[in-house]
């Protein structure tokens, strides 16, 4: 006895340190995700730079204590802080008025006096509410001043020439396509050629890229497309162009121009990409055209849902309870128990899965955490794999046999009660959150697992939403089919040990490839045909194992896992 109490112990210090790890990287990385980034470019001796520093100083360790990280870069004496304001001026698109610089996400302030504080505290108001944007993500081309990632925004670069007429008809046309149609999923960035040597040099450079020659402006360049001069004709054009860019991912014509991509490598990638999109379209009676690509996390969901319904503990409890209900000899009173039990465990289940997606959304953008929690669930995926050769020994994912008694003790309880409905409901969901608490350290690790996959695709709460009620479906249809059987035949049959070791194999099996996929390369579980791979990996190895123990060591007398007498 002193023995299995020591083992609970144990087992019950290590949930708490795996959960007290896991509590503490989220809490690390929201507390870094809500500080405010802001870059000050100043120079030495500039009066109102020495007005600004101690007032940023002031609003970082007083007005908003421990959510701003203060970068101060001096330029008139510093050539290399002199290139990196350029950078800052150049992916911001504002243009040089001299020190200081301000960059507060993605807010640009220039100057400073006691008039404009108000205009500080309302841009870091502003990034507080909307969520910091790290000003260097912006200048490194990770994000935009819109918000948005820098992947999914179609960039313009316009050329134009002072008193131009042509151009004086484009420009509004552009700002017209930013403010009403396509707001920030559309950055232009515009040049004056006529009056700016380097600006007229780097026209050179697009249109060189781009095997067009100069023939005057204004130069248009929107992802591969090339277009000089303006009229109405053009409207038309412009916004198809736009159009093909959003579709096909855009491409910034940056890149074109600095030879970090060519028009050939681009339009060949994106045949390749069309042709596998037409290679993945097949016809279902019934129901039409279904595009199997990007279906990976639709199997993805499915299977881990099924497979984390079919655990041993849940089961048992399920069984357990079953078990003492019949013999009230009421299906009514079976129907009643039964269902009030799946749907506040479901519910409760539901609210822990939001809450870990919600945190891993929510620091998705660092690679880091990702890794990290993958690396936990790996943990746990090998300690399920432990359990299935040494059940219950040492630390072990499942229900600890000192809680059992309790367990037994509350479904009394509910049978007790059975005379009354709406008290036996009652116990039913004291007993159904009970065994929820307990349950999350056999259950806990397919969440997290599926979670952390889904919040890597980036996917919209709205897709979020479907996964989850598919998964809980999944998650309930072993449990609902038992249940239901019970009903009809009003017998049940307790699950035995050795199927719970089955299962912690498959289980474990599964959890340690997600697991590894997570860490070395997620973007597999966003194909069909390696989602079934991955998946199919797990059964296959979980089949092996069960071969070998089932059927070739017992014949030379050694019996491991559930063969283990």
């Amino acid at each position: 006895m002193g023995r299995e109490s020591a083992m609970a112990n144990k087992r019950k210090i290590f949930i708490f340190l795996l959960l007290f790890c896991i509590l503490t990287i989220f809490s690390a990385a929201q507390a870094a995700k809500d500080k405010v980034d802001i870059y000050l470019f100043r120079g030495e001796g500039c009066s109102h730079c020495a007005q600004l520093e101690p007032y940023l100083l002031y609003l970082q360790d007083e007005t908003y204590k421990g959510k701003i990280n203060l970068h101060e870069y001096e330029i008139w004496y510093n050539e290399e802080n002199a290139k990196l304001a350029s950078q800052f001026l150049e992916a911001y698109g504002e243009t040089d008025n001299g020190v200081p610089m301000t960059f507060i996400g993605v807010h640009y302030i220039s100057g400073f006096n006691d008039g404009m504080q108000t205009d500080f505290k309302a841009a870091i108001d502003d990034e507080l509410a909307n969520g910091p944007t790290d000003p260097m993500d912006i200048v490194n081309g990770k994000m935009t001043r819109g918000r948005i990632p820098a992947d999914e925004v179609v960039n313009v670069y316009f050329f134009r020439g002072e008193g131009c007429s042509h151009c004086a008809e484009e420009e509004p046309f552009l700002q017209h396509l930013i403010d009403d149609v396509y707001g920030p999923k559309l950055v232009v960035h515009e040049y004056e050629v006529w009056y700016n040597e380097e600006n007229a040099a780097y026209a050179e450079q697009f249109a060189k890229a781009y095997g067009a020659e100069m023939t005057g402006v204004p130069l248009t360049f929107i992802g591969t497309h090339f277009y000089t001069g303006f009229n109405s004709s053009y409207e038309e054009l412009f916004t198809q162009a736009i159009e093909e860019e959003l579709a096909a991912g855009p491409i910034n014509p940056k890149d074109i121009a600095d030879g970090v991509l060519t028009l050939e490598q681009v339009n060949e990638a994106r045949e390749v990409k069309k042709n596998d999109v037409q290679n993945t379209v097949i016809n279902v009676p019934l129901i039409g055209q279904v595009d199997l690509k990007n279906k990976g996390l639709l199997l993805t969901t499915t299977i881990i849902g099924l497979v984390d319904g079919v655990n041993p503990c849940s089961l048992w409890v399920l069984t357990m309870l079953l078990a003492m209900v019949i013999h009230t000899d009421s299906r009514k009173k079976t129907l009643i128990i039964g269902f009030v039990y799946l749907f506040i465990t479901a519910a409760i289940y539901a609210l822990f899965i939001l809450g870990v997606f919600s945190l891993l959304s929510y620091v998705r953008y660092l690679k880091w955490i990702q890794i990290i929690v993958a690396i936990i669930t790996l943990v746990l995926g090998l300690i399920n794999l432990k359990d299935y050769f040494f059940f219950k020994q040492g630390v072990s994912l499942t229900i600890d046999d000192d809680k059992k008694p309790e367990l037994y003790k509350k479904m009394r309880n509910v049978i007790k009660n059975s005379d009354n409905v709406w008290t036996m409901i009652g116990a039913t969901v004291v007993l159904a959150a009970g065994v929820s608490l307990v349950e999350f350290s056999c259950t806990a690790a397919f969440p997290v697992i599926w979670s952390n996959i889904l919040a890597a695709h980036g996917v919209s709460k709205l897709e979020f939403a479907a996964h989850l009620l598919l998964y809980m479906l999944l998650y309930q249809l072993d449990e609902l089919i038992i249940f239901l059987v019970v009903v009809v035949t009003m017998k049940s049959k307790k699950m035995e040990e050795k199927h719970g070791q089955i299962l912690k194999l498959f289980s474990g099996c599964l959890m340690v490839i997600l697991s590894l996929v997570m860490i070395f390369k997620p973007v597999l579980m966003n194909d069909l045909g390696s989602t079934l791979i991955i998946f199919g990996g797990a059964m296959a190895i979980t089949l092996i194992v069960l071969f070998i123990t089932t059927k070739i060591l017992p014949k030379h007398g050694i019996y491991i896992g559930h063969m283990r007498k």
